[in-house]
């Protein structure tokens, strides 16, 4: 009886080994957000400094900001874009139509117009889609390596509501501007009418930002998102300071 009662162990043990060796290759693949085809969100949030800012805080971290950084190639800073449930947190230079632009952040993307201004009429922005899930826009697409839902088997387009709801804030020497997403739709690489500096959304200023799909790159996916406020740098509250503190946060501009 012993001896069975000790093979019986034996078996169990080293089947609940082989699962719990299992479990934790399961964990570590969805841990990885190159390889994780239904992950939804980056793995980790922007940080927030504990406490609150002191007024010379806040001109330092406002200066950091609004500081031109790119005049060699040259390229003029607009300001940053956060996005801290995707872990986004990006420059904004002036020329989504350069290469070398979009190696450096997110870039404003209206064309043969005026740049536009943060909190008025419809502010596009650009970034790479690296196809990773967290650095350029890569994580505005809903699934990796899938065109659904922007993209059905058939070429026919769609659209997502997976991060309405989602904020988005803007940042300059001026202050911090509040925008929430109100849903994605996918048009052609050639569909230039999302650029409309016109648009807005239930007649307030809106952001549009533009990004590839993959795996079809002739695609775009057009993240919308409704304005709602703006706060200078001493009224806004620590946690949207925080988010633009570049000596604590980390920007995902490449892989």
């Amino acid at each position: 009886m012993k001896e069975k009662v000790r093979k019986w162990l034996h078996r169990f043990f080293g089947v609940l080994t082989i699962v719990l060796i299992g479990l934790l290759a399961w964990e570590w693949v969805q841990s990885q957000p190159a390889t994780n085809g239904i992950k939804k969100t980056a793995n980790k949030v922007l940080t927030q400094k504990q406490g609150k800012y002191s007024k010379k805080e806040r001109q330092a971290i406002k200066d950091a900001v609004a500081k031109q950084d790119q005049l060699n190639v040259p390229l003029n800073k607009q300001g940053f874009v956060a996005i801290p449930k995707l872990s986004i947190l990006l420059p904004i230079y002036d020329n989504a139509y350069s290469k070398v632009a979009l190696d450096k952040g997110a870039n404003t993307a209206q064309k043969n117009t005026a740049v536009p201004v943060m909190g008025q009429g419809n502010y596009t922005l650009a970034a790479h889609n690296w196809d990773n899930g967290y650095t350029g826009f890569s994580a505005l697409q809903e699934k990796l390596k899938q065109n659904a839902p922007y993209e059905d088997s058939n070429g026919q387009l769609g659209e997502s509501d997976w991060l309405n709801g989602t904020t988005i804030y803007l940042a300059n020497q001026n202050g911090i501007f509040k925008y929430k997403i109100t849903g994605q739709k996918t048009v052609d690489q050639n569909d230039g009418a999302v650029l409309n500096p016109d648009d807005r959304i239930d007649g307030k200023a809106k952001l549009t930002i533009v990004t590839c799909l993959f795996p079809d790159t002739t695609k775009r996916i057009i993240t919308n998102a409704k304005y709602v406020s703006f706060k200078n740098w001493n009224q806004a509250n620590s946690d949207e300071v925080g988010y633009f503190d570049l000596k604590k946060q980390k920007t995902n501009i490449l892989p």
